[in-house]
């Protein structure tokens, strides 16, 4: 009685039934590949767009940057942020409590994870202020050209709105 039946199969039988599927996985391949492109073209991610035009020039910011490496890009990222804002740099105590006295700002920024930042009597000062908000950001995070950061972008605008609700377009009629 014969059940099964046994057929033994030679290197290059084998061999011809790889080739056979590798060339039909690559035509279908290309195949999927125009399908693919126009799928590709209907639902590429993009990135938000703000739906709001924001306005800031009535917004005075002094912002107090510690490390000399991050003092160019925490800038060009806050004036990126906040168009039209009054942007201004203090790179010591002294110097943001120099500029802060000459002055009027609404809103002071600083970086509390920096050396001797948090302790600071400009902070104390600015904290026990009323008329003054301070934010406080990790400088570190606050990169434009890094787009794992710009989920936190619009948050971190609104943090600006809260003092001045004018400043966003819906709540101008």
């Amino acid at each position: 009685m014969v059940i099964g039946h046994f057929w033994k199969r030679s290197k290059f039988d084998v061999q011809l039934r790889v080739e056979f599927c590798i060339l039909r996985f690559m035509v279908r391949l290309e195949e999927d590949e125009d399908l693919l492109d126009d799928f590709d073209d209907d639902f590429k991610e993009e990135k938000p767009v703000s739906q709001y035009s924001y306005d800031y020039k009535s917004r005075r910011i002094l912002v107090w940057v510690e490390d000399e490496e991050n003092r160019q890009t925490v800038e060009e990222t806050l004036a990126f942020l906040l168009p039209l804002a009054t942007i201004r740099m203090a790179y010591s105590e002294e110097m943001v409590t120099e500029i802060s006295e000459k002055e009027e700002w609404d809103t002071f920024v600083v970086d509390l994870t920096e050396e001797n930042v948090s302790t600071s009597e400009f902070v104390k000062m600015a904290n026990n202020n009323p008329e003054i908000m301070i934010i406080a950001l990790d400088y570190s995070q606050l990169n434009r050209n890094n787009e794992q950061n710009e989920i936190y972008f619009e948050s971190i605008r609104k943090l600006f709105d809260l003092k001045a609700p004018n400043n966003h377009p819906e709540s101008q009629e």
